[in-house]
């Protein structure tokens, strides 16, 4: 029998535990399968038998990098450029030109934040939509911020190479304006180009820490697809914290399988998963 089938119920318990206290992503009941594949290779990489052995490795104090390779690998999250493409509609069509016109100083430092940025998709999703927002406005400049709590994406993402058959792009040309096509050993891949890559900055952190390592406030934050992961009080305290590393007028931009249904926020809803902080 696979090790992977033999995680017991009462190790499945254990190992959800410690994901929800350095993490506060929330395992339920039928997330066990999900788990035993993930960690399938963690028990024999640090030299254990069983799972329930590599749950006596994890409560050791002396053991906790693996700790961050637990949830390295249990938050690792599917995304691709441009998902939900109507919130980068929108931030052209309506949250630029209204944060152009209400918020004086932006033109002059637009703080773009992707908070669950997995391997940068998100972050230069952003990055395209805005240089090409330049492209036929007066310039505005900005600089992207991407977090995660995953190394192992961000490692991904501050390479900035893709496979260039999943790079699929709203428009043609993009690819030719910002992506630089491997040869060799790098066929069939590309990498972002460094004038754009440049103006996106990738750090470490988990949505729940003390202090995030980015500039506040910001003027746009996009928090997609991530609160479903998390129990109902979780996500309330990080919307708080969210709206309180906004700029008044900023805006919120969440996944439209999340929802703020019965957190006290406040926040405009315009609607789409978009969210306004009032003045």
């Amino acid at each position: 029998m696979a090790l992977a089938s033999r995680l017991s119920p009462a190790a499945y318990k254990y190992i959800s535990e410690v994901l929800y206290a350095h993490s506060r992503i929330f395992l339920g009941p039928d997330k066990q399968q999900l788990v035993s594949s993930r960690l399938a290779n963690r028990p024999k990489a640090v030299g254990v038998g069983s799972f329930d052995q590599y749950c006596d490795f994890l409560s050791k104090d002396n053991n906790r990098d693996e700790i961050e390779v637990l949830v390295d690998l249990i938050a690792t999250s599917h995304t691709y450029f441009f998902r939900e493409q109507r919130h980068f509609d929108a931030l052209t069509t309506q949250l630029l030109p209204e944060l152009l016109k209400h918020v004086p100083d932006v033109r002059n430092g637009l703080r773009c934040w992707s908070a669950a940025v997995a391997t940068g998709e998100e972050a230069f999703s952003l990055a395209i939509t805005l240089a090409e927002f330049n492209r036929v406005q007066p310039p505005v400049k900005w600089r992207i911020y991407g977090t995660d709590i995953s190394h192992r994406a961000l490692e991904k993402a501050r390479s900035a190479i893709y496979t260039t058959e999943k790079v699929r792009l709203p428009a043609p040309g993009l690819m030719t304006n910002y992506f630089q096509k491997g040869s060799g050993p790098y066929e069939g891949k590309c990498r972002v180009k460094a004038d754009l890559s440049s103006k996106v900055t990738f750090a470490h952190a988990n949505l729940f820490q003390n202090s995030y390592p980015v500039p506040q406030p910001q003027h746009i934050i996009f928090c997609r697809n991530v609160l479903i992961y998390f129990d109902p009080p979780s996500r309330a305290q990080l919307i708080k914290r969210l709206h309180e590393a906004l700029l008044p007028r900023g805006y919120l931009v969440i996944g439209l399988s999340d929802s703020l249904h019965g957190i006290q926020h406040k926040m405009d809803n315009v609607g789409g998963g978009i969210f306004r902080r009032a003045n």
